[in-house]
């Protein structure tokens, strides 16, 4: 089944389509790995509605500003925000669009999966039933 070019949401890069080298799948784990973590996650959806200082952002996201300077500080480091310095302090946000698409991908993914959980439960309660009686 071949991919309509039109239906795609990256059809502006045709390489996306193809096979790519093991590096960039190896970069690719690792730019995943550096988000695959729910206080991560949170900051950087904080940073990409604009609450861009690490008080700001802490609040938002629900978390100590103590952990949140943390997690900014490795988010920096990986390459996932970057900080500039101002004269009311640091303030960060997202390096570039696609960590944003991918936050939301994932977000959407998680929701769905809920309401499967939620659904689940009471389907397999059902066949129960039906198999008692």
């Amino acid at each position: 089944m071949a991919i309509d070019p039109e239906l795609n949401l990256f059809h502006s890069d045709p390489a996306l389509l193809r096979r790519s080298d093991p590096d960039d799948y190896e970069r690719a784990a690792e730019a995943l790995a550096a988000l695959a973590d729910p206080e991560r996650l949170a900051l950087l959806h904080a940073l990409s509605v604009g609450e861009d200082s690490p008080q700001r952002a802490a609040v938002w996201a629900g978390i100590p500003q103590t952990a949140a300077e943390r997690e900014l500080a490795a988010l920096t480091l990986a390459g996932v925000v970057e900080r500039r310095d101002t004269p009311h302090g640091p303030r960060y946000l997202p390096r570039d669009g696609h960590l944003v698409v991918q936050l939301h991908v994932a977000l959407a993914h998680g929701r769905e999966r809920r309401l499967m959980e939620r659904r689940q439960p009471r389907f397999l309660g059902s066949q129960r039933r039906r198999a008692v009686g």
